[in-house]
């Protein structure tokens, strides 16, 4: 009992204490949907294999307003790969904004790397904040008038904690890479987390200076029991805690329990739905939600 009761306020962070609701696919007319995934790149672990047409087949399958999407990566005049920026422009999406983190020209093609913002709606402002200079990552954000009214929609992509990334060809099972380099380990896990502060910091000091109402969208690459957590969401709303049920894990790679993936709401909105899409397109599941004006 005591465990419990100590931790309660992690628990309740984590996990949201409700019945599962069925997902409303028609969205009421009063709402604004909004879509974020990380799309590792467009690529398939398990099979090695572009799987983009699956995913922009996914993200037409919700219709959300908005789209946001981290490990983004967009090639253009490509001779292997198509445009992402034009498949979303098919759908209906022909205002897009990137965080131009890496942008490379092989032969005649450009490709984009970072995280995106794709829209119906035109944008009204819009901008990039360096917030990882090692690792020339940006948080973006664009402002849109919905429903005649501003906001402000913020997405974002912490640094990952790349603690396997050279075990790839390994044949032995994660925990036990992870038992043979502890001490490695948790250096690693305290040197991204200052990171990640340094990271949130200047999200935070950029979200506080918004003239709008706003929606932060992103992966987070952190759990709910996390300080960085609290101090991103702040007084804004959790819409997977207020509309979702269970744990709502979005990135299954490692544990079924990790919720890393976000949409922080400002109290000005109403959280209608939100629901986890347990598609394994990519390592992350894509966060879908409905909120309106209150």
């Amino acid at each position: 009992m005591l465990v419990l009761i100590g931790g309660y306020s992690n628990l309740s962070r984590t996990i949201a204490f409700r019945a599962p609701q069925q997902w409303q696919p028609p969205k009421n007319d009063s709402a604004l949907r909004v879509f974020t995934w990380n799309v590792q790149y467009f690529g398939s672990i398990e099979a090695g294999t572009y799987m983009d047409t699956e995913m922009i087949a996914l993200i037409a399958d919700y219709e959300p307003d908005v789209v946001c999407m981290q490990e983004f990566s967009n090639t253009e005049n490509g001779s292997r790969r198509a445009s992402i920026r034009e498949e979303m422009n098919a759908l209906g999406y022909k205002f897009y904004f990137f965080s131009n983190d890496r942008v490379i020209r092989p032969k005649n093609a450009t490709v984009t790397d970072g995280v995106a913002i794709f829209s119906k709606f035109p944008f009204t402002d819009s901008a990039r904040i360096n917030i990882n200079k090692e690792q020339n990552e940006n948080l973006i954000y664009t402002s849109v008038l919905f429903k005649n009214k501003p906001l402000r929609i913020y997405t974002g992509h912490l640094a990952s904690f790349d603690l396997y990334k050279d075990t790839a060809s390994s044949e032995k099972d994660i925990y036990q890479i992870t038992y043979d380099r502890k001490t490695a380990i948790q250096y690693k896990l305290r040197e991204t987390e200052q990171l990640h502060q340094r990271e949130v910091s200047i999200i935070s000091n950029s979200i506080s200076k918004s003239p709008y109402p706003l929606i932060y969208l992103g992966d987070m690459n952190i759990t709910p029991c996390s300080y960085n957590y609290r101090l991103l969401r702040n007084n804004f709303q959790d819409a997977f805690l207020e509309k979702g049920s269970g744990v709502g894990a979005t990135f299954y790679k490692i544990l079924p329990t990790l919720r890393i993936d976000v949409c922080f709401a400002d109290t000005s909105f109403q959280i209608n739905q939100c629901t986890v899409v347990k598609r394994r397109l990519s390592d992350h599941y894509p966060l879908v939600t409905d909120i309106s004006w209150k």
